[in-house]
């Protein structure tokens, strides 16, 4: 599973990459000082979430238009929320019907 973090401090970049090898997912991480490659990362998500207080109204605009049905909206930011919503993303991907 491929998973975009859209907003977040520089600092949550160790733990994402902790994360990603923790849970087997593919995590790629983008905030505002590293938003140049945000199209192709948006076209190549399988899920995205977006921490909304941390992300500008753009990119909030841009991640509807790419991928309106695969956004989550996180409105509390940090390693602990990220966490929580990758365990239930799995949770739905191990469930047979794909329903939690």
């Amino acid at each position: 599973m491929k998973l975009l973090v859209l907003g977040g401090h520089d600092r949550m970049k160790a733990r994402v990459k902790e994360l990603s090898k923790r849970y087997g997912v593919n995590i790629s991480f983008i905030n505002q000082e590293t938003q140049q490659n945000i199209d192709n990362a948006l076209a190549c998500a399988d899920w995205v979430i977006v921490f909304t207080s941390l992300v500008g109204h753009n990119m909030v605009k841009l991640a509807k238009s790419y991928a309106k049905e695969k956004c989550i909206f996180c409105h509390s930011h940090g390693v602990c929320s990220l966490e929580r919503e990758i365990k239930r993303l799995l949770k739905h991907y191990d469930s047979p019907t794909g329903e939690d």
